[in-house]
């Protein structure tokens, strides 16, 4: 068995469990390796969800399991759907994202059960920016246990977006409006500006049939995000320490 502490999973056998661990079950320092803490969980039993909490009274550890279906993205548009188990994590680039081995080293985001809404919002998007060149290209939705849970794009080379870049950011986030989308949040970090143009990225917070108004204060809003050098908006981003 192995356990994924950024997705609050584990793997039994060829089959991934979800755990969910009550606040005060353990320590901080356990909670971040918790496996050799768990209580023993059923090997060849059908389950999905193992609740663990610690009784106040004894002390012990309890857990309870269910069978239940997981809750997946119900956007499912493209024709391309890999299993997550096929997939070799390569690199972790945010909380949610890394990069997996496939065919080729590619970006993936994996939802947990409460990043659900979240994945489904983004990837509604990259369905209403299909073949506008605004965005990666979407390659495929990764299922886990039969549910949608994730997305590969393709891997581009490039750099956040700087002051220096205003016009083609303002460009890329005028041409998104002019689409009926608004970003929701255009920090510098979710923009990625390559040799050829500039790409939008992160769309968790992508709005549909947005109003004139919500749009114009947007596209208002770039310039002091370009400038803004304090890392807001970069979110937990991982870095290789041996480069």
């Amino acid at each position: 068995m192995s356990l994924s502490k950024a997705n609050n999973d584990c793997k039994i056998g060829n089959q991934v469990k979800y755990l969910v661990i009550s606040p005060g079950t353990f320590d901080r320092d356990t909670l971040s390796f918790p496996l050799e803490s768990l209580p023993g969980l059923p090997y060849n039993e059908e389950w999905t969800v193992a609740h663990i909490l610690r009784d106040q009274t004894s002390g012990d550890l309890k857990t309870s399991i269910s069978n239940r279906k997981l809750a997946g993205v119900k956007c499912q548009w493209h024709h391309i759907k890999v299993d997550c188990q096929e997939l070799e994590k390569a690199k972790q680039l945010t909380a949610m994202a890394f990069e997996v081995i496939s065919h080729s080293i590619l970006p993936f985001t994996l939802a947990t059960p409460a990043t659900i809404p979240r994945i489904e919002r983004e990837t509604r998007a990259y369905q209403l920016l299909e073949g506008s060149g605004l965005a990666p290209r979407f390659l495929a939705h990764v299922h886990e246990n039969g549910g949608i849970m994730g997305f590969l794009l393709e891997k581009l080379e490039g750099r956040s977006a700087c002051f220096q870049d205003l016009s083609i950011c303002e460009a890329a986030v005028g041409t998104l409006h002019g689409l009926g989308l608004l970003h929701g949040d255009v920090n510098r970090y979710n923009f990625l500006v390559t040799e050829e143009w500039v790409k939008l990225i992160d769309f968790e917070r992508v709005q549909e049939n947005a109003s004139s108004e919500s749009m114009s204060k947007e596209l208002e809003s770039l310039r002091a995000k370009l400038v803004d050098m304090s890392g807001c908006g970069g979110g937990f981003i991982f870095h290789d320490d041996s480069n």
